[in-house]
């Protein structure tokens, strides 16, 4: 494709005519000079657009949940997670520490893990994946607090930019009694986190 026979795709009209695959080849020969006619690269570009599915599209799950009469916390920690950069498309990656309070029901529990993993399929800023995963909890669950934290490495920082690999982004997410400091579960909480 040329560059006369692609500039028209940008109006949208002509986009539907071509794969995802060939855009995504001249995208990656525009921007990258990679050449697609040399075998090795032959298949990247359906091997970048089936990645960029695979880190985008949340593998649903069935949010088993039982009637309890437990009242206490329950965390789960070092959940490991990868997401995407909504605004370089570059993954975040890092691990995750959630926690909640039962109020009348109980998660399975491979839940949390499993809805970390959920929201973190996608475009977005750590900040909302955090959030995101609380609210939902909260939703699901109806709990006296839900608390999550988390912790990554973001490679838009790490190897382009300011390049400082190591360094890791925190960000909490706090309601009901983990978001009242006259309580102590924050505390225990981040005890536990933190050990």
């Amino acid at each position: 494709m040329t560059q006369a026979e692609f500039k028209p795709l940008l109006s949208g009209s002509l986009l539907q005519e071509f794969s995802d695959e060939e855009l995504a080849a001249e995208f990656l020969g525009r921007v990258a000079g990679l050449d697609i006619k040399h075998p090795q690269h032959r298949e990247t570009p359906r091997r970048f657009v089936s990645a960029l599915r695979e880190l985008t599209t949340p593998e649903d799950y069935n949010f088993t949940m039982f009637d309890t009469l437990h009242n206490e916390m329950i965390v789960q920690s070092n959940i490991p997670f990868v997401s995407l950069c909504q605004h370089h498309i570059l993954p975040f990656h890092g691990i995750a520490h959630v926690a909640y309070v039962p109020n009348v029901k109980m998660a399975g529990l491979s839940k949390l893990a499993r809805c970390v993993r959920y929201h973190a399929a996608a475009l977005q800023v750590q900040e909302d994946l955090t959030a995101e995963i609380a609210h939902d909890l909260e939703s699901k669950l109806e709990p006296s607090g839900v608390a999550v934290v988390m912790e990554a490495e973001h490679m838009c920082m790490t190897i382009r930019g300011v390049q400082v690999p190591g360094t890791r982004t925190y960000t909490a997410c706090m309601k009901g009694v983990f978001a009242d400091h006259s309580k102590t579960a924050k505390a225990e909480f981040m005890s536990r986190i933190n050990h």
